[in-house]
């Protein structure tokens, strides 16, 4: 397996975006699968004052398209930080490593976006006071398995889409 970096410091290859718009729709797709099945599709919509089955999955699907690339960045900062531990170092290439760290990221998304983030920027956008921290449990079980499932496929797309170059 070959891994290309672009030579343009700072700009990401046409491999590395491919591969994290693919792995962030097919993540996009199990967090809305979760959503859906725990009833909570419609909140994602809720926030955003927009009702509709088109706008929810369109929304899941863009926010996972903006919450990957900040995992992409992580797990490359990890593959080439030189006092990084061995198997965070190797999230970049095993599937079972980058869904490990895929689901630290979910949950870590969901408490500084969902549990306290949102809340708070709702309350100062309104000046109504929201609860925190917000204890929506099927958005923690969708962005857990966002994580999990981007960081799992993010290396075997990484991976195939460099060896077709």
């Amino acid at each position: 397996m070959s891994y290309r970096q672009s030579r343009h410091r700072g700009r990401p290859s046409p491999v590395t975006v491919l591969t994290t718009v693919t792995a962030a729709l097919i993540a996009g797709a199990a967090l809305g699968g979760v959503l859906h099945a725990t009833g909570s599709l419609r909140s994602v919509a809720d926030v955003y004052g927009l009702e509709g089955v088109v706008n929810e999955w369109t929304l899941v699907f863009c926010h996972s398209l903006v919450a990957g690339g900040p995992f992409v960045a992580l797990v490359t900062r990890l593959s080439r930080g030189r006092y990084t531990p061995q198997p965070l170092a190797e999230c970049y290439r095993s599937p079972f490593l980058g869904a490990c760290v895929g689901l630290s990221y979910g949950v870590i998304l969901w408490v500084t976006v969902v549990a306290y983030g949102g809340p708070l920027l709702l309350g100062l956008a309104t000046s109504r006071p929201y609860p925190v921290p917000v204890d929506h449990w099927g958005s923690f079980v969708g962005l857990s398995t966002f994580g999990a499932v981007f960081g799992a496929w993010y290396p075997l797309l990484r991976a195939f889409f460099a060896d077709r170059r």
